[in-house]
């Protein structure tokens, strides 16, 4: 059985998100707006229908409801715009949205830090070897039904 999840923008501003296995999703918003069931835009009617999305499986659907409705009021604006590289970029911790917005020009190598390098191979006089600020990183998972150890092999 398939469906629609969907997203309703309330009288009071706020977001409803729900799913349902009716055809046509305007029949559920209809629903909504009359009062059909109490709940949640019982009280803030008129709501609108501001997105929506139809699922080949009704237990998708449901899913994605479940999904969006812990998503940030910035993350949900995002889906109705259907931007999805921002969606993707909200969906990152606060620390790195801030930098993905704020292009961090502190951490941004000076031009007497780069090294260039001549096309035959050789080195200009100010590409001299600077330590790596960033250490690398390995991670490694360890196998089913093994513990990893403290050190990580």
């Amino acid at each position: 059985m398939a469906g629609w999840a969907y997203m309703l923008r309330c009288a009071d501003d706020s977001y409803y998100v729900g799913s349902t296995s009716h055809e046509d999703v305007e029949v559920r918003v209809w629903e909504h707006n009359v009062g059909m069931f109490e709940g949640y835009t019982s009280k803030r009617r008129p709501a609108i229908l501001v997105w929506s999305e139809w699922f080949p499986d009704l237990r998708d659907a449901h899913a994605f409801e479940r999904q969006v409705k812990g998503w940030s009021r910035a993350k949900k604006e995002a889906l109705i715009a259907r931007d999805y590289t921002k969606i993707q970029l909200l969906a990152k911790r606060p620390s790195k949205q801030r930098a993905c917005f704020e292009a961090p020009l502190r951490d941004a190598p000076q031009h007497d830090d780069v090294g260039v390098r001549h096309p035959e191979g050789k080195e200009t006089p100010n590409a001299q070897a600077r330590p790596h600020r960033h250490p690398e990183v390995r991670v490694s998972r360890a196998k089913l039904g093994t513990r990893a150890s403290k050190d990580g092999r």
